[in-house]
């Protein structure tokens, strides 16, 4: 069973690694962010004819019948002046959410979209189909409000409310009490609030995700490494079962429970060839033992599957929502030590 003390040990060889690498040193407290070029992107998506582009009037002039993209994703991406490393990182939300968790903390501190750019890494910012800035699917929805279609034809969408939000992501064990040893920032919780989003909640979402996110691995010019949180945990595993020539390892932060049931045999053996690894925080055991179980299961075929989980490294209080907590940079520093000493340790 491999447990994260061997994160430790990866940590203590880490500057030895990025010597062998040959790579120049990075200011990671400077003030500048150093960018070599940044721009942003569409990938994926299917072309229909909507007939309801206007959901307020069947007869509009303005918004017609026509063809419109939907199912695409939008990625936003940084290269850093100095690239110590070669692959790009994805980073995927879960579900209510778009790439903006990554981005500015709820306090005001840098997120994991510019703290990796500043540690040398290149770093793509992904929304989902039919969320944030990949747009929605609004021709169903329009054609129930119009009478012209069902409303079993809606598609199932939901968010998560301040409520939900505190227990689910285990802030505190309930809505406005804290856990004494938190790591979100409690204090600025209301500015977190807008920051979720509607997501379509459809099995066939599944489906639609993978073939856009493997559409955008083909449109990155360098092999990538997938980043995931929660629910896009099974988008991730299987975008790069279908693109393991492209996929270098997997960060995988908080996978659901249900994910890896829902991974096929077939995908299983191209996930074999990828480094995998999951990191967990507080009040979990779910989380853990699904993650073990399937740590276990890959190491049968041949995988490898690490397993950190923070509590057993003495690193107490994170919740579900460990990019934006006080201890973003030490997680940070912890997936970066993994990736230099499983995926650029010295040959």
């Amino acid at each position: 069973m491999v447990r994260s003390a061997g994160i430790v040990a990866i940590t203590a060889s880490a500057m030895a690694v990025a010597t062998a690498l040959g790579s120049a040193p990075v200011r990671a407290d400077d003030p500048i962010l150093r960018i070599a070029k940044q721009g942003s992107l569409e990938a994926g998506g299917t072309t229909i004819d909507c007939a309801t582009n206007d959901g307020g009037d069947p007869k509009s002039t303005r918004w017609p019948r026509g063809r419109v993209v939907i199912d695409n994703v939008y990625a936003s991406y940084q290269y850093p002046a100095e690239m110590r490393f070669p692959h790009p990182i994805l980073f995927n939300s879960g579900g209510g959410h778009s790439a903006r968790v990554y981005d500015t903390t709820p306090d005001g501190r840098e997120g994991w979209l510019t703290l990796f750019v500043r540690q040398g890494f290149a770093v793509y910012g992904v929304d989902r189909p039919n969320t944030g800035r990949s747009g929605t699917d609004i021709c169903k929805i329009n054609a129930v409000r119009l009478g012209v279609a069902p409303p079993s034809t809606m598609p199932a969408i939901n968010r998560y409310a301040a409520e939900s939000s505190w227990v689910t992501f285990r802030w505190g064990p309930k809505f406005g009490e804290p856990y004494p040893n938190t790591q979100f920032p409690i204090e600025a919780v209301d500015n977190y609030y807008p920051q979720t989003i509607s997501t379509y909640r459809d099995p066939q979402e599944t489906e639609k995700s993978v073939a856009a996110f493997s559409a955008l691995i083909d449109k990155v010019p360098e092999p990538v490494i997938i980043q995931t949180w929660s629910s896009s945990g099974l988008l991730g595993y299987l975008t790069a079962a279908e693109r393991a020539d492209r996929v270098k390892a997997i960060l995988a932060i908080e996978t659901s429970t249900s994910a890896f049931d829902n991974i096929p045999a077939a995908a299983r053996q191209k996930l074999a060839k990828i480094p995998i690894l999951i990191v967990i925080g507080d009040r979990a055991e779910d989380r853990v033992e699904a993650s073990r179980k399937f740590q276990k299961e890959m190491a049968a075929i041949g995988g490898s599957v690490t397993v950190d989980v923070l509590p057993e490294a003495g690193i107490y209080g994170n919740g579900h929502t460990l990019m934006i907590e006080k201890n973003n940079k030490q997680i940070m520093h912890r997936m970066i030590a993994w990736l230099e000493g499983v995926v650029y340790r010295p040959k």
